[in-house]
């Protein structure tokens, strides 16, 4: 009796331990994130460094109390995220400048042709450079992201805490067999990347403030890019307020809206850089999206669109309103 005792503890012993290491096995899996965070966490204690930030910045404290107790907003760890070995590699554009792309921003542009027109005419910035940017952006309003833009920004914001940083490290290190030697360098990386990431999502939520305070708008219902742009146009909340303006005269500044956001782009591009010169119109397009494979690529579709507007005489097949 007492040795079955004794087998019967140990076998209870065993099992427990057992099952410590199954969970330990599951915590060090490739499938469990590094950025794991416990669902029961409120967003006060998860956000607490981005709300010191905002109130240091004059942020309203009610408003920072709304926002980030707001149901919408929510962790995301992929937001926290930074890679700086891919950002090395070069991205691949070049399906948004095939033939059947250029084909369909041409037919596009043409059923659309005299508010791309009166664009133009009014900016000076060719139709087809405003066309183009419209579709890389967003297939011309067809896909235009289900990220909720204030919780990308709150994310963002918490980047360059140390654990964030070191945790973006580990990451890093697991995309890249790297020597002993680099992993110096990769850190370094690492913090400059970090730091200027949560900077800008701070001046990004603040800028979000004053969206919903100035312009009546709920930013609680904004959705977008991985990045927090949001609109056919894909701005920034910082480019709202400085570039955005009612291209259709409605009254609102509606970036889902086709007339605002082609209107948008063309005063976008007219106060960050576009000239006369090859150069300043690839400053302009460089300042809409910082990659020199997206200036080529808006210039190479822009390029096509204008070829097949001049062999079909496109203002005389233009729809009629």
């Amino acid at each position: 009796m007492t040795i079955s005792c004794k087998y019967s503890k140990l076998i209870q012993i065993f099992s427990l331990l057992t099952f410590t290491l199954l969970l330990l096995s599951l915590r060090t899996d490739e499938s469990y994130s590094l950025f794991n965070t416990d669902d029961n966490i409120s967003n006060e204690i998860i956000f607490s460094s981005v709300v010191d930030r905002l109130i240091a910045n004059k942020s309203d404290p009610e408003f920072v109390k709304n926002l980030i107790n707001h149901p919408s907003v929510q962790f995301n760890e992929k937001y926290i995220r930074v890679n700086v070995i891919k950002s090395m590699q070069k991205v691949d554009y070049s399906a948004h400048y095939s033939d059947k792309s250029a084909q369909t921003v041409y037919e596009l542009l043409r059923q659309n042709f005299d508010l791309f027109q009166n664009c133009e005419n009014q900016f000076s910035i060719p139709k087809e450079i405003i066309a183009a940017i419209i579709w890389v952006e967003t297939k011309f309003g067809s896909y235009l992201g289900n990220s909720h833009v204030p919780s990308v920004y709150l994310n963002t914001a918490l980047a360059n805490e140390a654990k964030y940083i070191e945790k973006n490290l580990q990451m890093n290190l697991k995309d890249l067999n790297v020597k002993k030697a680099d992993e110096k360098s990769i850190r370094k990386k690492i913090k400059s990347r970090s730091a200027k990431k949560a900077n800008w999502a701070i001046k990004e939520l603040l800028a979000l403030e004053k969206i919903y305070n100035e312009r009546g708008i709920d930013i609680f219902s904004l959705y977008g890019s991985w990045a927090g742009a949001f609109g056919i146009s894909q701005f920034l909340p910082s480019s709202y307020l400085n570039w955005a303006i009612d291209g259709n005269k409605d009254g609102i500044i509606d970036l889902f809206d086709i007339n605002d956001a082609v209107f948008s782009v063309a005063n976008y591009l007219k106060n960050n850089g576009w000239g006369n010169s090859y150069e300043e119109k690839r400053k302009a397009i460089f300042n809409y999206n910082n990659s020199s494979a997206y200036v080529d690529a808006i210039l190479k579709l822009s390029e096509k669109v204008k070829n097949y507007i001049m062999t079909s005489n496109i203002e005389n097949t233009a729809p009629i309103d």
